[in-house]
């Protein structure tokens, strides 16, 4: 028989080694056992963002495990930016999931965030629960390539790395030519996609950095069941509709975790008021959600 005290859960901030050497730096958030939450963020964003820290609260309240994290090149990891390519955020996001091997986790991801976690969602060893992506931006590198003229195409070949203007990103960027080949290595369009878990995508459709009918097409193209909430006046961020992203959130965390989760700190209050004394329960059953390894935060 196990015995749990839910009330300790643990908040640590960690950095993991990638195989450059760099540090890919974030913060945990572990009731011990139980699915985890990992937001994954977009493109020149960071860990510490609007909607990161929205989720991130929101699981504190319900008592979720969390975790949220800077990829390399991003916020406070290592890495510069120009070294960005969409398989360093799979491995980076791959990085992270390993350190709770058996635990299912559910990820949101938002615009090149939400690439990355339906990428990551296709490999069966990270034991992916479900995701919520929020405006993916499937693809974007080669697309800003292929809007491009011949003789810029050319001259981003040549030059390797290209800097963009970009009003709608709020600060300029710059991606290397190698980063557009590995955009269309790993273009979820090119090959058949099916998931074995619930997939559930917001998408505005004011989005003028990602345009809507990405998404559209994305769901036309995954082989199993795609829910696609469009947000009428929705734009690229979707912060005016955290409500929507964190209900999407809320249908995918098993239920009874939640009312088992109170039904206990309840148990606790009532029993350490009465008696002075902790009380210890039997959890057996979630032993599958259970890191058996010793993996975890630390």
């Amino acid at each position: 028989m196990r015995y749990i005290d839910f009330m300790t859960t643990e908040i640590k901030d960690f950095a993991i080694s990638a195989p450059d050497g760099q540090l890919i730096r974030g913060v945990c958030r572990d009731t011990g056992s139980g699915p985890i939450g990992v937001f994954l963020h977009g493109l020149l964003s960071e860990a510490d963002g609007t909607k990161s820290m929205h989720l991130w609260n929101e699981a504190v309240r319900m008592n979720r495990s969390w975790i949220r994290f800077d990829m390399r090149g991003h916020g406070k990891s290592d890495g510069r930016f120009e070294e960005f390519k969409i398989s360093r955020a799979l491995e980076d996001s791959k990085l992270v999931l390993s350190k709770f091997s058996n635990r299912p986790k559910i990820l949101v991801g938002s615009s090149m965030g939400g690439w990355t976690a339906a990428q990551v969602a296709l490999d069966a060893e990270m034991k992916i629960a479900g995701i919520v992506i929020l405006a993916p931006a499937f693809g974007f590198i080669h697309q800003i390539y292929d809007s491009l003229n011949p003789e810029e195409q050319q001259s981003w070949k040549e030059s390797r790395i290209k800097r963009f203007e970009s009003p709608e990103m709020e600060e300029d960027f710059s991606l290397s030519y190698d980063a557009v080949i590995d955009s269309r290595l790993n273009n979820p369009f090119t090959a058949s996609v099916q998931y074995r878990h619930p997939v559930h995508i917001i998408h505005g459709s004011l989005d003028d950095v990602v345009p809507v009918k990405q998404s559209i097409a994305f769901k036309k193209h995954v082989s199993s069941k795609v829910e696609l909430n469009v947000i009428q006046d929705g734009d690229h961020r979707l912060t005016d509709h955290i409500d929507v992203i964190t209900k999407a959130v809320d249908d995918l965390w098993p239920a009874d975790w939640f009312y088992e989760t109170c039904h206990h700190h309840f148990i606790f209050h009532f029993h350490h008021r009465t008696f002075g004394r902790n009380l210890c329960f039997d959890r057996s059953r979630w032993s599958h959600w259970r890191s058996v390894d010793g993996s975890g935060c630390s």
